[in-house]
């Protein structure tokens, strides 16, 4: 879920994404910084806001990131994609929307095929990141709006799905 901070008075989105192994902390339109999950001291990099930086250490345990920057703690959730386009909505979800603009790497389910919620319907790279886009929820795969290799932009439909 995109979380909001408070930093130098000013306020921050910032994400956590990616898949485990591979996350990825991205504030605001900043790049994307990497999370190391090796064991042992936390990661060390540098986090930078408009002309302001600090020193930043990243934890993670679990599916939870504590992140330490500008003499602050915070933490984060990792984020699915499609369920942050879902609560995003505010309603039930009948597609699965592109989290950010990419490429289609692979299609996993065919129209017509029955899903359930968390089933992997495609992969997609963003940015050299790729990401799994789930089903949103129950249903049956109604139309696939891209092919592998089709560029699409952030929050296109990508699958949707129909009644089950």
């Amino acid at each position: 879920m995109r979380r909001h901070i408070h930093l130098q008075e000013e306020q921050h989105d910032v994400t956590l994404h990616g898949r485990p192994g591979d996350w990825r902390l991205q504030v605001g339109d900043g790049p994307p910084l990497p999370v190391d999950r090796t064991p042992g001291p936390a990661m060390k990099t540098v986090l930078q806001l408009g002309d302001d930086s600090a020193a930043m250490r990243i934890a993670v345990k679990g599916e939870t990131a504590y992140i330490r920057a500008f003499d602050r703690t915070f933490t984060l959730s990792v984020v699915d994609p499609v369920e942050q386009a879902a609560q995003q909505t505010g309603r039930r979800a009948n597609s699965a929307n592109a989290p950010m603009p990419g490429v289609v790497v692979e299609i996993k389910a065919a129209v017509g095929d029955r899903v359930v919620r968390g089933q992997p319907l495609m992969i997609i790279e963003s940015m050299k990141i790729l990401t799994v886009i789930s089903a949103p929820r129950d249903g049956r795969v109604g139309e696939i709006h891209f092919e592998p290799g089709q560029s699409f932009d952030k929050n296109a439909a990508l699958v949707t799905l129909g009644d089950s």
